[in-house]
């Protein structure tokens, strides 16, 4: 998991709407969530993949970073990926 999403954190919606206002309209609504918990980073891609077609990412992700989500895949970003998002915006 090299690569590190582009992500202008500064653009993020800056109050996200709790996840039960969007996830009915996420590209993973309805998927096993277990895929979005993957146990290495390794694993992350089939998430990735279904984060990529997402229309609310943004919201997603900025829901996460808010929130401080330490698990799991979230707006197309992995844990390290987020840890590497909070560390450069503080």
């Amino acid at each position: 998991m090299d690569r590190f999403p582009d992500v202008d954190v500064e653009a993020l919606p800056a109050n996200p709407s709790p996840p039960d206002l969007w996830q009915d309209r996420a590209a993973c609504f309805g998927i096993d969530p277990d895929v979005f918990f993957p146990i290495s980073e390794e694993e992350a891609g089939p998430a990735l993949a279904f984060c990529s077609v997402c229309t609310i990412r943004e919201e997603c992700l900025a829901w996460a970073l808010k929130n401080g989500e330490r698990y799991g895949v979230w707006g197309a970003t992995t844990e390290q990926q987020r840890r590497r998002l909070q560390r450069n915006v503080a």
